[in-house]
This record gives structure tokens, sequence and C-alpha cells, in this order.
């Protein structure tokens, strides 16, 4: 297996590990693929040859990978060009198609199942709570996509944008994610099985760990490919 790198800054993957490596390295990265509309099956083929199969930069699928994997990785600002900006913000508008069609939905399926055993006040509360945080996260997607990446995209028509747009508050959305998890550990009714609680949870903390990688993206991928772009073009 080749080796993986664990230090700040540091690539922790490399083109020639082979796709099965990369999976068991951690296998949340089949969201990654998910995202990117990537066919199985891979073989023995490597991420190389799997991105030149599918016509994605490798450079890109594994600054992308190792954000997944590691809070603390950064970007060698060298290896940014301009032809990433597309792929990049294409990828995170399709993050946001994963949420709202996979992962949100998911939670909402394990929320039926809990209501069923609630109260009435309890499935009030429970079902507003929910549907305000659904509405919430629309929002800002819907914000995200109007005010951010719709501007990265005409930035070569805007070379005056304001970097200061990139910086897009997510603290709240932790915070709400966390709340909703908290209502589960700390709220539910009693007759609420445990094991569809635990169900729950585990859904909504991946949902939100998920969501911290998608802010690190736009903050630490994001953010200086565009300074990056934004500099070369001023020369």
């Amino acid at each position: 297996m080749n080796k993986i790198y664990g230090l700040q800054g540091a690539p922790l993957l490399s083109p020639e590990m082979k796709i099965l490596e990369l999976i068991e390295t951690d296998p949340s990265l089949v969201s990654v693929f998910q995202r990117l509309n990537i066919s199985l099956p891979f073989g023995d083929m490597s991420i190389l040859q799997m991105c030149e199969r599918d016509g994605y930069s490798c450079a890109m699928f594994l600054m992308l990978c190792n954000m997944h994997i590691s809070p603390t990785y950064r970007v060698d600002a060298t290896l940014l060009t301009r032809d990433m900006l597309p792929e990049l913000v294409g990828y995170l508008r399709a993050s946001h198609r994963y949420y709202i069609g996979h992962m949100l939905p998911h939670v909402a399926r394990h929320l039926d199942d809990i209501l069923s055993h609630c109260d009435n006040l309890s499935r009030s509360l429970f079902s507003r709570f929910y549907n305000e945080y659904m509405s919430f996260l629309g929002e800002h997607f819907r914000e995200e996509e109007s005010e951010i990446f719709a501007i990265v995209e005409g930035v070569e028509n805007n070379l005056a944008m304001d970097i200061g747009r990139l910086e897009a508050p997510h603290g709240d959305i932790d915070d709400r994610t966390n709340d909703l998890a908290s209502l589960v550990i700390k709220s539910l009714p009693e007759a609420v099985p445990t094991t569809l609680r635990c169900q729950m949870l585990k859904d909504i903390y991946a949902l939100r760990d998920d969501l911290r990688v998608h802010s690190r993206i736009e903050m630490h991928l994001l953010r200086p490919l565009v300074e990056k772009f934004l500099k070369t073009e001023e020369r």
C-alpha cells in the first residue's frame, strides 16, 4: 500500500494509490465518487487511471479527498491552476445536491420512524424544528449558489470581485446541527427505541462532519484558488 502522511500540509494520498486502498483509508470518501457521478467498478485501477478515464483533474480530486480525510490539510498554492475553478465549483454545487437529495432525506426517514413513537406534542415540536432546520440549510445553499458560486464562475469578467464574499458564515449551520442532535439525545420521549435514536444520531453527525468539510473546502481551497487567479490576472 502507498504510504499515507498525516503532517499538516503534506499530501495524504498519491496518484498511484489504488481506488480500493483509497476507500479503505476512509470509507466516507465513497460520497466523493457519488457527488462526481464516477461509475464503478474500478478493478485494480489507480486514482490517476480513474481520473483519466472519467475526465477529472487528478490534482483536484486528490485535494478534495485530502480535505475530507484530514481537518488540518491545507493545499499547496503552487499546485492551484485557473482551470480548476469550474471543476471545484461544480463539486461544491454537487455537494449541495448531495445534502438535499441524499443526506437530509435519510435523516428525515429516521425522524419519521421516531415520530411514530412520540405523543402529539413531541411530534409537533420535532417536526417543526426539523422543518426549520431544512429551510435554513436550503436558504444557505441558495445564497451560496447565487451570491458566491455564480460570482466565482463569472470571475473572468469581474476581476474586482470582493474576496470577502467567499467568507460565508457556517457557524450557525454547525450550531443548528448540534442542536438537532441535542434534541435527540436529551428530549425524545422514553418510548422511542434506543436503536432509532442511535441511527438518527449517526446520520446527524455524519451530516455535520460533511458540512464542516464543505466549509473547509470553500475557505482553504476555493478562496486561495480565486485569490491566485485574481493576482495572476492583475499582472
